[in-house]
C-alpha cells in the first residue's frame, strides 16, 4: 500500500476507476467509490471515495492551469465534505505529512505553510501542524494526530502528503485525494500507521501529489530501493502546494482581521 491508498500502477480502469475528460489541457478526472466489502476485496482498497485528477500539460502552461485546476479540485473536495457531513464550523486539524527538508517530500509542509489560520481569535476552529517523519522524530505521525484530535476535540482531519507513484505518467501531474485516509511512509517502509476514520474516530480526508518513483518501477535493471525525483522539482512542488492551499483557504474562509 502506498502513501495515499488510491495509488495504482496499472491503467486506472484496471483498478476500477471511471475516467472522464475535463475538456481542457488533456486533463482527466478518475473516480472510484468503494462502498462494499465485495469491492474492497476486489480492488484491494479501503472503503471510501477516491479521485485522481491528472493534468499532463500542467507544467508547460502553469499560469493557465492554475484557476482551472483549482476549480476542478475544489469541486470534488466540496463533494467529499458533503459526503462526510463536514461543515465549515467544524474543528479542523490540517496535517502536513513528510520531511520538509527533502524537496520531493515537502509538499505537505508547504501546503501547511500557505494555509491561513486565526490562532488569536476566540472562535478559532482551524489548527495545523507538520509533524515531520518517524526517521527524524521517532514518533509515528498517527500518534501525534491522534493526541491532537483528542486534545482539541477535532471533528475533521485533512492530510497533505507527497506521494510515490508506480506510473511515470502521473509523476508531478496527478492530484490524488480521498476520504479513506493514508499511511505515512508506507511506500518506503512497513511500519507506518494508518491515519483514517477508523483509527481516529473522525473524518479523515487526504490530498497529495506523487513526486517520487522507484527506479525499479522504471526498469527491472534497478533496485526498488532507489528513489528518483525530477531535477526541476522546486517550481512544481511550490506551484502544486499553492493550488491546494488556496483551495482550503477558500473552503474554510479564514479571516485574520
Amino acid at each position: 500500500m502506498l502513501d495515499l491508498v488510491d495509488e495504482c500502477g496499472k491503467d486506472l480502469a484496471d483498478c476500477g476507476y471511471e475516467t472522464v475528460e475535463l475538456g481542457k489541457y488533456n486533463a482527466t478526472c478518475s473516480k472510484l467509490f468503494i462502498d462494499s466489502d465485495g469491492k474492497k476485496k476486489k480492488y484491494g482498497f479501503d472503503k471510501g471515495h477516491y479521485y485522481i485528477l491528472n493534468a499532463p500539460l500542467m507544467f508547460g502552461l502553469m499560469d493557465e492551469h492554475f484557476e482551472f485546476l483549482k476549480r476542478e479540485i475544489k469541486k470534488r473536495i466540496r463533494l467529499l465534505f458533503k459526503l462526510n457531513k463536514v461543515k465549515k464550523s467544524d474543528r479542523f486539524l490540517l496535517v502536513g505529512i513528510g520531511n520538509p527538508q527533502i524537496l520531493c517530500d515537502s509538499f505537505g509542509s508547504r501546503v501547511i505553510d500557505k494555509i491561513e489560520i486565526k490562532p488569536f481569535c476566540e472562535d478559532n476552529n482551524i489548527f495545523k501542524i507538520s509533524p515531520n517523519t518517524f526517521a527524524n522524530t521517532g514518533i509515528n505521525a498517527y500518534e501525534i494526530v491522534k493526541l491532537l484530535v483528542e486534545a482539541f476535540d477535532i471533528s475533521v482531519v485533512v492530510l497533505f502528503d507527497s506521494l510515490m507513484t508506480k506510473n511515470l505518467a502521473r509523476l508531478s501531474t496527478s492530484f490524488q485525494f480521498n476520504d479513506a485516509g493514508l499511511t505515512p511512509g508506507s511506500a518506503m517502509n512497513k511500519f507506518g500507521m494508518e491515519i483514517n476514520k477508523e483509527s481516529l474516530g473522525v473524518s479523515a480526508i487526504s490530498i497529495g501529489m506523487p513526486f517520487m518513483i522507484s527506479a525499479g518501477d522504471i526498469s527491472k535493471n534497478y533496485s526498488k530501493d532507489i528513489i528518483l525525483a525530477e531535477k526541476d522539482l522546486e517550481e512544481k512542488v511550490e506551484f502544486s502546494s499553492k493550488i491546494v492551499a488556496e483551495i482550503f483557504n477558500e473552503l474554510l474562509e479564514t479571516d485574520n482581521t
